[in-house]
């Protein structure tokens, strides 16, 4: 059964001369969760031999499965109402065996059918609905589906920070799982949000990610729908020629593979392009074309779309000086059209389509009343200059609670709600933890004073005891004096041990800390930066280093097997082999530096039972041509860019003796100025603390970095170090913590 929308159609919007500027907007398409690959056969067969397996099928979770994927297949002609059937017979199955997945993908399916007939609320109950029961089944791959359903249906209806808020979620999962596919059908859907708040920088960046998988993977579908997505962008840019490229692309491919929302959809946009050049006739029969086939599919949206493109068209052929076009005639055609599409917009619950049909219509209305006033029809033209500026009124209210900066704040902030909303939770728990517990003593108390009572009768049975064992103590009172001293010179004996000891790890400190990487060497290679450093320990086994050779900036950020002295051993033994390769055996490149400690590492500590060795970062930064390439053995660089937080990849074996020797990678960061990368060990995210005295964590640790990274690079560092220590309240710091921030 699908579990993603197709392709919805755009819109051109036309605008009055008299009352407001001219504004053009193009509705974004809807990416899609999954795109099943076309098989050589054709729908028909497919769906017949379905239908032949359905009659034998027996009364079980397969044959939910087959209703499901009947359901699916009737999508994908538009038989939208054939395809609700199988969906609510697959669900009374399900029910009725008590197959949880399978009722999950029947919801789903039923969602999706409302969804393709433009029932918003409906399709939204039955997508909730298929979520609780993924979460309580541990279907990662549903899951990830529903969030993505729920934020195209926010999507539609305008909701951006709810459905950025979902789209986040359904890409966490994918990632996590290796979903190529629905990773560029989120990345997609990320763009989308930011295509509609004029982000095109951000848009586009999201819409070549999703092209590049979709390249990788084969997929005709996900190739047409970035093409389509890319040529949106160019188009709102003014660059209609790569606008168009890109639209005739996506349509070569949409009727390649037969899907009449694509084609439909490229129709539309190909339409707009010559619209906007003025070239009308051009314009008007991609607009028919593409109307033809969204009201064969039943696609509402589409079809209200395009009448407010044709209502728009003939509004502006009207509006051509000097034309041989019959205005009246025209204006009537626009009306029909514009009427017709706010009345089909309401029903669908569409609140763009909604606004860019009052826009319109305000537009129509007051080209009537200047074509009437032209004519000394008076009282004519004062009624359409009344309703123009009514119907433009409405268009400001649906504009603005649709796309104003409150809303693009909380796009911004949305994939940090699910943090807020946690620690709300968390607070109430902790407030009825200490309900419960003060009751608790007060019963408690209660019971104390019953037993001190007789506690008291048993002290004084007990007296006469205690006097004859007095006696006994006096007597081995000497004897306990003379023991006490012993241990008294014992202690102070230790206490000199032990100061020589600290006196000489504090001397291993400051060797130690003379390994490190200088402040100077900081300032002279970085525009910026900060190194939040806090070991468990006098010593530390995390370290830092920098260096510069040649044209390149060196800065290593590593965690050292163990902490203390032997974490400190390790890595002044590690700096070693660092400067060595580099400054001693010219290795330039990280991974072959990390390749070269590993094998030096290995002759010189480990046996066969023995894993010495360090999880680091070995970050390049070429200072003449400002390319940034790194190697990184267990953690992983983060990039924060545009407000937008990547987990860069790393390899998953230490620098040191473990389960893979193979060679490691060099990655390289792509990043514009500006750009912030922290690098870190694990100390951070391992430590104990609040509330429950549970692990801080990484994704709290990357929220936190993505809520402070407006911060100055100073000011960022106290916060993390007064986090830190707040989180970690009276509990014992149970790592090293390194943290460094730099400016790209």
């Amino acid at each position: 059964m699908k579990n993603f929308l197709p392709l919805s159609a755009h819109i051109t919007i036309a605008a009055s001369r008299y009352f407001y500027s001219f504004y053009l907007k193009i509705c974004v398409i809807f990416s899609g969760f999954f795109f099943l690959t076309f098989s050589s056969f054709s729908q028909n067969t497919k769906t017949d031999s379905l239908l032949q397996v359905l009659k034998t099928a027996k009364q079980d979770t397969n044959k939910v499965n087959i209703l499901n994927e009947l359901s699916h297949q009737f999508y994908l002609i538009g038989d939208y109402g054939t395809e609700m059937d199988y969906s609510v017979v697959a669900l009374t199955l399900a029910q009725h065996i008590k197959y949880k997945k399978g009722v999950a993908n029947s919801l789903n399916s039923i969602g999706s059918a409302y969804d393709d007939q433009g029932n918003y609320a409906d399709a939204l109950k039955n997508y909730f609905a298929s979520l609780k029961i993924r979460r309580e089944i541990g279907d990662y791959g549903g899951m990830a589906s529903s969030y993505n359903n729920i934020g195209i249906i926010y999507m539609e209806q305008g909701n951006y920070p709810d459905a950025l808020k979902n789209y986040f979620a359904s890409l966490k999962i994918r990632e996590e799982v290796g979903d190529k596919n629905g990773i560029a059908s989120s990345f997609n859907n990320i763009g989308n949000i930011y295509m509609w708040q004029s982000n095109y920088a951000a848009a586009l960046k999201n819409y070549f990610a999703a092209l590049k998988i979709k390249e990788e993977i084969g997929d005709k579908y996900g190739i047409a729908t970035s093409y389509n997505n890319i040529g949106i962008i160019y188009f709102n840019q003014g660059n209609y020629p790569a606008a168009l490229k890109n639209y005739f692309a996506s349509l070569k491919i949409m009727e390649e593979i037969e899907d009449k929302y694509g084609i439909a959809n490229s129709f539309n946009n190909i339409g707009i392009i010559y619209d906007k050049q003025g070239n009308y006739p051009a314009a008007l029969k991609n607009y028919f074309a593409g109307l033809k086939i969204e009201d064969e599919i039943g696609d509402k949206k589409g079809v209200a779309d395009s009448y407010i493109n044709l209502g728009s068209i003939k509004l502006k052929m009207a509006n051509v000086p000097k034309s041989s076009f019959n205005k009246e005639e025209l204006h009537i055609q626009a009306k029909k059209y514009l009427d017709a599409a706010l009345l089909l917009s309401k029903e669908i619950g569409s609140k763009e389509s909604i606004k860019e049909s009052y826009n319109n219509m305000a537009a129509l209305d007051s080209a009537r009343a200047t074509a009437a006033i032209a004519k000394r029809l008076w009282p004519l033209g004062v009624a359409y200059l009344g309703k123009s500026l009514e119907h433009y009124k409405m268009y400001i209210i649906y504009r603005d609670s649709i796309d104003n900066e409150e809303t693009k704040e909380k796009t911004i902030q949305s994939s940090m709600n699910f943090e807020f909303e946690k620690k709300e939770a968390l607070t109430k728990a902790a407030q009825d933890k200490k309900d419960a517990l003060a009751a608790t003593e007060m019963k408690k108390q209660q019971i104390i004073r019953y037993a001190v009572s007789g506690i008291l009768v048993l002290v004084i049975l007990f007296t006469f005891f205690l006097y004859n064992r007095f006696r006994l103590i006096r007597r081995q009172k000497n004897i306990i004096e003379i023991q006490k001293q012993v241990v008294e010179q014992q202690r102070h004996l230790a206490e000199e041990s032990r100061k020589e000891i600290v006196d000489s790890i504090n001397y291993a400190k400051r060797i130690q800390y003379a390994l490190l990487a200088k402040e100077n060497t900081f300032i002279e290679n970085l525009s910026s930066h900060f190194v939040f450093f806090k070991p468990k320990d006098i010593v530390s086994g995390d370290f830092y280093w920098a260096t510069v050779y040649g044209d390149d900036f060196y800065l290593a950020v590593c965690d050292s097997t163990g902490h203390g002295v032997p974490g400190a051993f390790m890595s002044l033994l590690s700096i070693g082999f660092l400067s060595e390769a580099i400054k001693e055996k010219n290795i330039m490149e990280p991974n072959k530096v990390f390749d070269y400690i590993r094998k030096r590492l290995i002759e010189s500590i480990s046996n066969e039972d023995q894993k010495d060795g360090f999880d680091g970062i070995l970050l390049r930064i070429n200072k003449v041509t400002g390319k940034v390439t790194y190697a990184a053995s267990n953690n992983r660089p983060v990039l924060m860019s545009n407000s937008i937080i990547q987990n860069l990849n790393c390899d998953k074996m230490p620098v040191g003796k473990g389960e893979r020797l193979t060679p490691f990678s060099e990655f390289e960061i792509n990043h514009s100025t500006g750009d912030t990368i922290y690098l870190y060990t694990d100390g951070y995210a391992d430590q104990f603390g609040g509330a429950k005295g549970k692990k801080f964590k990484y994704k709290p640790l990357n929220e936190l970095l993505l809520t402070i990274n407006h911060l100055n690079l100073s000011d960022q560092q106290h916060t993390l170090d007064k986090n830190f220590t707040e989180w970690k309240g009276d509990l014992e710091q149970v790592d090293d913590v390194l943290i460094i921030g730099i400016k790209l």
